[in-house]
């Protein structure tokens, strides 16, 4: 027996699968790497059907492709014909794979469907908000009532840093849901104790960002950014919390929002977002302590942050050539 036509046929079927995932992805308002998550019922809160439907796809996909393969098996010239293989059905291969795209449709709605499509209101300006709205954060801003008092000088006698964390936001994390986000792998920064320090201490105040990268609807993404911030805000002020020797410091957010595109990302490559982790990476922003400084107040600290980022080149600097879809959200502890 010749297998030629049937590698070429189940090839044929693996493409027709493939190319179809990305065309019901797309319909779904996702992409086929989102399917991943939906395979393990434990690591998120989707129904049993959404994660029946997935691992349904992939199994009748599979199977769509090895009857490709089976279907057009012939025998060779010579063999006897009363033993020639008759029967197969070829209509079975495409039929399964069209049922294994229906699937994943389905499930994939599951996760678009569930998370944030509607716009988020956005300020024209940079505004001020605080961590307890973390809960709240699908709904509109709040404009402050009103605005930060202005420094009384440009900048404080002690100069205004800038840095980088090595941390970089796993991507995806978190997932956005009805209920908010739901994390799903190790995203705890400044657990690196030496550069926490670094970063974090004998500092009046401190401003840790959180952003997402390009790849993604807008709104989603910028309600994922939110929440890293506020996750960068609280696992800073754990790390002061457990040491006092830093001394008493303002921890500020910045939500960066979505990273401004800069590659085509609907062109059928997934690099899992390891080309844009740069743009997920948690930037900071501090002013050290002065000698004989009392403790800052948060509205004082905003006060100067804003300051600082009124300025196009030290702005520029903190991003260090990153560029943002709109200005930075200063986030109040």
């Amino acid at each position: 027996m010749t297998p030629v036509r049937a590698l070429f046929a189940g090839l044929l079927g693996a493409v027709i699968f493939a190319a179809g995932l990305f065309i019901v992805a797309k319909a779904a308002g996702a992409r086929p790497h989102d399917l991943a998550p939906l395979l393990s019922i434990g690591r998120t809160p989707f129904s049993l059907w959404c994660f029946l439907a997935a691992w349904g796809a992939l199994a009748l996909g599979a199977l769509g492709i090895l009857a490709a393969f089976f279907a057009f098996i012939a025998p060779e010239e010579d063999e006897d014909p009363r033993h020639r293989r008759r029967g197969f059905p070829k209509a079975l291969p495409p039929f399964l794979i069209a049922v294994a795209l229906a699937l994943a449709y389905l499930a994939l709605a599951c996760g678009t469907k569930s998370g944030i499509d509607e716009p988020v209101a956005l300020p024209a300006t940079p505004a001020s908000v605080t961590l307890g709205e973390e809960t709240a954060l699908l709904g509109e801003e709040k404009p402050t009532d009103e605005p930060a008092p202005p420094p009384s000088e440009p900048f404080p006698a002690e100069p205004v840093g800038v840095g980088a964390a090595a941390f970089q936001w796993r991507y995806m994390d978190p997932l956005m849901r009805d209920a908010g986000g739901v994390w799903t792998g190790a995203s705890e920064p400044f657990n690196d104790d030496a550069e926490a320090a670094r970063l974090l201490c004998g500092k009046a105040w401190v401003a840790v960002s959180g952003s997402a990268s390009e790849e993604g609807p807008a709104a989603r993404n910028e309600a994922r950014s939110r929440l890293r911030t506020l996750r960068a805000m609280s696992r800073a002020g754990r790390f002061l919390d457990r040491r006092p020797d830093c001394g008493p410091t303002v921890v500020l957010g910045l939500d960066l929002g979505q990273h401004a595109a800069t590659r085509m990302t609907d062109d059928g490559a997934d690099d899992g977002g390891a080309a844009s982790a740069y743009q997920r990476q948690i930037l900071v922003v501090s002013r050290a302590r002065a000698a004989g400084e009392t403790a800052l107040s948060a509205a004082a600290a905003e006060a100067e942050l804003r300051a600082f980022l009124s300025r196009p080149e030290y702005r520029a600097d903190l991003l260090a050539g990153r560029d943002f879809q709109r200005d930075p959200i200063i986030l109040q502890p």
